[in-house]
């Protein structure tokens, strides 16, 4: 057990917790949660643990990725606690526990230098972007400035620290989780067949379709195609479709400008995912329909927004391909649309959509070792 200390609960309200020392552990977080199993204790063991200044212990969690953020424990709450809230929030600690450099400490905790540090890196980015093409009479103003090695050799570092920033978080969630040695009843100790579940549930997110639906959720009644867990796998699947067509292009050193080329039909249909996911998304934060999307922080708004712009981007560019049009507006989107998509992929470990790797781990352990930590 770790040392305890008071003081934890006031940096994780810099995370996006709320007044969740008015949790008087009644336990009903836990019970509504559709997500809960026999075993599993969260999310009220985790506000216990954050009382008390429990690191380790939640940083070693598994049921701490179990979480879907429904918003359904937050909308039942008898203390307006915020038990959703503070999962996120903890989530938001873990991520920035985990990557090295400090630099997600910064950008989940100051708005002002999460704006500064994106402009900044864009700004990079868009100079990394002219050492591909060193004949752009731009390229060659810019090397005037700044000499073609620098500007260079800056971008593959930022894209190597990127790197190791992603396999040392992964490395250290896995050194903790490994540390977890409880096991409880149901225990598998099977890992192809823990592998398999985790594969199952990212393709078919059939733990996250147990959220919501009582009777009286809001989505109850709503079709599958507009219900959260949809929204989250078309922008997942749709991220990762358009990643795999990419490098697809990159290794075949020859953008698909065929329309029945294998990558351009996945990068089509990839892309229209994620355009109807994140568009959806944004939409329901807008109109706040539900608890769960009434508060957004400014990182998650800007990360929903990134991707948007990258698929509406991605189809112009498409439309722009197909019909050969050559114009100055083109180049400029391709500009916007490589340098947003490269942020992304930079941000990956450093920002929410750090989840996309952490939570697939824990639900490793999850289904290798049990249900649940006690």
């Amino acid at each position: 057990m770790s040392r305890i200390d008071p003081g934890f609960a006031s940096e994780l309200k810099k995370y996006g917790a709320r007044d969740f020392s008015a949790c008087f552990n009644c336990g009903n977080c836990t019970a509504v949660c559709g997500l809960t199993e026999k075993d599993a204790n969260f999310p009220r063991m985790l506000i216990r643990q954050g009382m008390l200044g429990q690191k380790e212990e939640i940083l070693a969690s598994r049921e701490l990725w179990l979480c879907y953020a429904c918003g359904d424990c937050s909308e039942t709450c008898p203390r307006q606690a915020g038990p959703g809230d503070y999962m996120a929030a903890l989530r938001r600690y873990a991520i920035s526990s985990y990557e090295p450099t400090g630099l997600t400490k910064l950008i989940f905790k100051s708005n002002p230098l999460f704006i500064l540090f994106t402009l900044l890196l864009s700004v990079l980015l868009g100079f990394f972007l002219f050492t591909l093409k060193p004949d752009h009479e731009v390229a060659r103003w810019l090397f005037t400035i700044l000499p073609y090695d620098v500007i260079h050799n800056m971008g593959l570092v930022i894209f190597s620290i990127t790197g190791i920033s992603v396999i040392w978080g992964l490395a250290t969630m896995t050194l903790r989780l490994t540390r977890n040695k409880v096991k409880t009843e149901g225990s598998k100790n099977n890992i192809w067949k823990a592998l398999t579940e985790v594969v199952n549930e990212m393709a078919t997110m059939n733990r996250y379709k147990t959220c919501d639906i009582e009777e009286d959720s809001y989505w109850k009644e709503k079709p599958a195609a507009v219900q959260p867990w949809f929204v989250h796998w078309s922008i997942m699947w749709g991220f990762i479709g358009l990643l795999v067509a990419t490098v697809l292009d990159f290794m075949l050193k020859d953008p698909a400008t065929a329309i029945w080329w294998p990558s351009r039909i996945l990068g089509t249909i990839a892309g229209l995912f994620l355009v109807y996911g994140t568009s959806l998304a944004i939409n329901y934060r807008m109109k706040k329909v539900t608890k769960a999307y009434s508060e957004t922080r400014l990182a998650d708004w800007m990360f929903l927004w990134f991707l948007w712009i990258a698929g509406i981007t991605g189809f112009w560019l498409e439309v722009s391909v197909t019909f050969s049009f050559d114009h100055l507006l083109n180049h400029l989107v391709l500009l916007v649309h490589t340098i947003i998509s490269m942020e992304l992929v930079l941000l990956f470990a450093f920002s929410k959509f750090a989840h996309a790797f952490y939570r697939p781990l824990a639900l490793f352990f999850y289904f290798k070792n049990g249900q649940g930590n006690k």
